[in-house]
């Protein structure tokens, strides 16, 4: 089996356990939840598998690549919902998390599989800066995913509308809390990400790797770490931004500068380097290795 025939198994899975989520708003059995566990189980196992075997295909670089990138961050949340799924059984949740999922398997499909160029920064600061960029990645998703259930939720209580239907969703507090922490982990890991690049990029000064500080995906990435600071500093500070519809909007607010960022990585004008090319020029720096920091060899980007 190829890869792409892989990708297909795994999201095919979670497709399945989709439809099942969906089936359960007309009706829950117990055949239904089972095998809805199964569909997701069997999603992740393969899901694992096919990271597993990336590895193995390139042990120098494993998980170098922009697709590599995505395909990990919808692992991690795949993970999440089979977590919640299992100690919440009957909630709904899976509505919003398998579809997060699924378009981040998605989007990957548009992304590059190239390994990164090779740099001279040690291999650490490669793996630390994906690791932590993807993890914020995700804590952003999770924040703006249980921002949109608090203010359904929020939508029904507030027109006396029922919350004990098919479509059930963790409490108002619940999601005030996950909403409040996601934002705050979000700008540790992010920022974490952000100087981590930063210290990459100075270590190569005067490499003919040298990613600029204009690069579209260095300022984007900036621009939504600044937010972060300003958003998490003004929750802090000001105690009605800590609850209520008013931190669902910060963390929805945090999706649209995560969205950007992706979009710039992804259908940047320097999305990769170009395999293909006859050019005897050193190869130049992706702009995606500002986002993953990760190289053909194992070296920094």
């Amino acid at each position: 089996m190829d890869s792409g025939i892989n990708m297909l198994c795994f999201s095919a899975s979670y497709g399945i356990a989709l439809a099942l989520e969906l089936s359960g708003l007309w009706a829950r059995t117990r055949i239904g939840r089972v095998a809805l566990l199964f569909s997701a189980i069997a999603g992740l196992v393969a899901h694992t598998w096919y990271l597993g075997r990336r590895v193995a295909e390139m042990p120098a670089a494993p998980l170098a690549s922009q697709q590599d990138w995505y395909v990990l961050a919808a692992w991690a949340l795949a993970i999440i919902y089979l977590t919640l799924k299992l100690y919440y059984p009957r909630s709904s949740m899976g509505l919003f998390l398998l579809p997060a999922v699924l378009a981040l398997v998605g989007i990957s499909r548009f992304a590059t599989k190239t390994p990164l160029a090779t740099f001279q920064a040690p291999r650490v600061w490669g793996q630390v800066h994906g690791v932590l960029l993807m993890l914020g990645t995700v804590t952003v998703l999770l924040g703006f995913l249980a921002g949109l259930m608090y203010l359904i939720q929020s939508y029904r209580l507030k027109h006396k509308l029922p919350t004990r239907g098919r479509l059930q969703l963790p409490s108002l507090e619940w999601l005030e809390r996950v909403n409040s922490r996601s934002l705050g982990v979000a700008t540790l890991l992010v920022g974490g990400g952000f100087f981590t690049g930063v210290l990459s990029r100075l270590a190569q000064q005067g490499e003919q790797s040298f990613v600029p500080w204009t690069d579209p995906v260095v300022l984007s990435l900036a621009a939504m770490f600044v937010w972060l600071v300003v958003a998490e500093g003004f929750r802090l500070v000001y105690p009605a931004a800590r609850q209520g519809q008013k931190v669902a909007y910060l963390t929805i607010a945090a999706f649209l500068f995560l969205a950007l960022v992706l979009a710039v990585m992804t259908w940047g004008d320097s999305l990769h380097l170009n395999a293909d090319s006859e050019s005897t020029e050193p190869p130049q720096a992706s702009i995606s290795t500002t986002i993953l920091g990760l190289s053909n060899n194992g070296d920094l980007a």
